[in-house]
């Protein structure tokens, strides 16, 4: 499994929605609130990337996000959330959707086995739909705690 660490920061200024998960419904919570993310969105007809952020808070919590093109204005509806990764995992899954659960364990289980703890946010950055779900791209982004 190709995975990199690394040292150098990388911020996020994205504008969606968030929510508590409940039952570990993490896949369910993300479509609900990626659906009401593009209904503002599309209604409003903000320039965006068209690249979807689902988050993970530390507090059971995730945010489902897009960055916005340079200068457009943040729609009505929309929470303004900054996200920081100074010390971070960096792996792309490349594959179904469904795959994620098992590729996210992979990746903790590869983590502990190299002393890092999991600190902060962790991202999926979704790169654009396909019709081949074998070609599908995701960015997995995991922070991490300051090296020892």
């Amino acid at each position: 499994m190709n995975i990199e660490i690394l040292n150098t920061p990388r911020r996020f200024q994205l504008y969606g929605k968030s929510s508590a998960v409940e039952l570990h419904e993490i896949a369910a919570t993300g479509m609900r609130l990626m659906d009401e993310l593009w209904r503002i969105v599309k209604g409003s007809q903000t320039p965006n990337t068209g690249i979807n952020h689902w988050v993970y808070l530390p507090d059971g919590r995730m945010f489902v996000g897009v960055e916005l093109q340079p200068g457009a204005p943040a729609p009505d509806g929309l929470e303004s959330r900054q996200f920081e990764l100074r010390r971070h995992l960096q792996h792309t899954h490349v594959g179904p959707y469904q795959a994620l659960p098992e590729k996210w364990q992979q990746l903790k289980t590869e983590l502990a086995a190299r002393g890092e703890a999991i600190c902060g946010p962790s991202l999926e950055i979704y790169g654009h739909h396909g019709d081949d779900p074998a070609k599908l791209e995701t960015k997995i982004l995991i922070g991490l705690s300051p090296a020892p």
